[in-house]
């Protein structure tokens, strides 16, 4: 006598299954695109493009490297460029600073300090007002004055600095080429909060963003979609951890 082999009675089995749940299964699929699916549709749609961006000539550039740093705050990241000598890139408390920070976050929750329950899952899952964080330093932030948990060191040529700064810049909402003027001072921050161009959400936070930056010039690179702080670090290419531990 004739028997299915034992694969094919448990694939029967699981079919029926699936088949009495399949409303339950739709459903869950349903949400789960539009969780992620219509947030992506609404930042494709709403979003300003990216506007031009003028900047001295890369001629200016007198040096062949320059310096590059990638900051871990904990849950938070940003970028700190060697500021080319005579160029103005800080914020108005600072414009000729040494380095420069670019950090990118939610408004609330980054700017306000906002960590509220609303707050946090707005920020998560619902396309929010970004901000672009702007501080303007003589010297590189350190564990003992400044809480950073990590910071990492590369060079890049001249031409890789000039092409991430366009994409930095980008970031800030633009009128006629120039910043949007910052926000009032923030208290505890010594750096300025501007207006940003992109929405926020938790795939497309500010980890993401100073991956994504810096993927554009080629020295970071990951396979998985980065969220955390933690995942920032193994993304970057050609760093040296100078600061804190892995």
């Amino acid at each position: 006598m004739h028997t299915d082999p034992r694969w094919r009675i448990k694939f029967r089995q699981y079919w029926e299954v699936l088949k009495r749940r399949r409303r339950c299964i739709g459903i869950l699929l349903f949400l789960n695109g539009g969780l992620w699916g219509i947030p992506a549709l609404y930042m494709a749609i709403w979003t300003p493009p990216t506007p031009e961006v003028e900047l001295p000539h890369i001629n200016q550039l007198k040096q062949s490297k320059y310096d590059l740093y990638v900051a871990n705050w904990g849950f938070h990241t940003a970028i700190l460029i060697e500021q080319p000598e005579g160029w103005q890139l800080g914020p108005p408390n600072h414009p000729n600073a040494r380095y420069v920070e670019y950090g990118w976050g939610d408004k609330h929750f980054f700017m306000l300090s906002d960590s509220s329950i609303p707050t946090t899952l707005a920020a998560g899952v619902i396309p929010t007002d970004s901000v672009v964080y702007l501080r303007g330093r003589d010297t590189l932030p350190t564990a003992r004055n400044n809480y950073v948990r990590q910071l990492y060191h590369r060079q890049v040529t001249a031409q890789q600095l000039y092409d991430l700064i366009i994409t930095l810049e980008q970031s800030f909402q633009r009128q006629s080429g120039e910043r949007i003027a910052p926000y009032p001072r923030v208290p505890n921050f010594a750096g300025q909060f501007y207006p940003g161009r992109e929405y926020y959400v938790i795939w497309s936070d500010c980890n993401a963003w100073t991956v994504r930056h810096l993927q554009g010039i080629e020295v970071a690179h990951s396979y998985l979609p980065v969220i955390l702080a933690e995942q920032v670090g193994p993304s970057l290419r050609g760093f040296r951890l100078i600061q804190g531990k892995d």
